[in-house]
């Protein structure tokens, strides 16, 4: 024979404690978990890895907040930049192998990041994988003193013709040339050609819709501008309302933390979206 004694004043309200701290508890763990969002790897020197994790880290590689990186030991220079999705950028550094024999903790996340910034960031690092480690540091050294940088998206008008603005707004009014090279081998590149600025923008005229590296040369043949373009179609308009969000998204973190690749990560971007709408 067993009874069962009514629950108190007290018991009751010691139980509902109870199992409020538990919920809380499971609430506050699954939100640890899902917070945990991957940012990215870029410009790696040297060889790093992941602790746990066997393959060596390479740009454009995810990078988890609070992983422990460990770039080997041997002799040289070691450096690693690791972009987080709530904007945070982070530079590892050693030089000798006792500095290098410690290991690098990745910061955590200082707040939510917005799906979007997510997004942003695994687009890029899929073309950043892409692309050979040589191709990606070539294209980092490229124009030694730079022309300025511009990413743009132009839409095509009947006639396969763009208007473009942007850093092209502040070259004075005059005779220019440029040299195009289309990202699709099926045409061919066109150097020297003569363009005329009479206002804010350059007129282009463009083979086919498609990605164009275009650099902008003065009379004096300096290089002024260096203009990655995605040139579309009115119909893909709606598809490439994202890239202005990522622009202010990647001006907005440069001014907390100063140092993001905006040009090449814009350019990484744009490549993305006309890799998707090719799908």
């Amino acid at each position: 024979m067993f009874s069962v004694r009514p629950l108190t004043n007290a018991s009751l309200v010691l139980r509902k404690v109870f199992v409020c701290i538990l919920l809380f508890l499971q609430g506050a763990t699954a939100l640890r978990a899902g917070e945990i969002q991957a940012g990215l790897a870029w410009h790696v020197q040297g060889t790093w890895r992941v602790e746990g994790v066997a393959k060596p880290i390479g740009s454009g590689d995810a990078i988890d907040p609070a992983s422990l990186l460990h770039p080997d030991e041997a002799a040289g220079p070691h450096s690693v930049t690791i972009l987080l999705p709530d904007g945070q950028r982070v530079l590892y550094e050693c030089f000798t192998a006792a500095d290098c024999a410690r290991g690098f903790r990745v910061p955590s996340l200082i707040r939510k990041p917005d799906p979007f910034a997510l997004d942003m960031l695994a687009r890029i690092g899929s073309i950043l994988l892409r692309d050979s480690a040589a191709a990606s540091n070539e294209r980092h050294a490229n124009h030694s003193p730079q022309p300025a940088r511009q990413q743009a998206v132009a839409v095509l008008d009947t006639a396969n013709r763009v208007h473009v603005s942007g850093l092209i707004a502040d070259l004075p009014n005059g005779r220019y040339t440029c040299d195009l090279r289309p990202q699709n081998r099926d045409w061919p590149p066109q150097h020297g050609v003569a363009i005329a600025k009479t206002g804010p923008s350059i007129q282009f005229s463009l083979p086919a819709s498609g990605l164009y590296d275009i650099v902008i040369t003065d009379a004096l043949n300096t290089a002024r501008i260096d203009l990655f373009l995605a040139a579309i179609r009115p119909s893909e308009s709606a598809r490439f309302q994202s890239f202005r969000h990522a622009r202010e998204m990647m001006e907005e973190w440069n001014d907390d933390y100063a140092g993001w690749p905006i040009d090449y990560f814009l350019r990484a971007y744009l490549e993305s979206l006309v890799e998707n709408a090719k799908r």
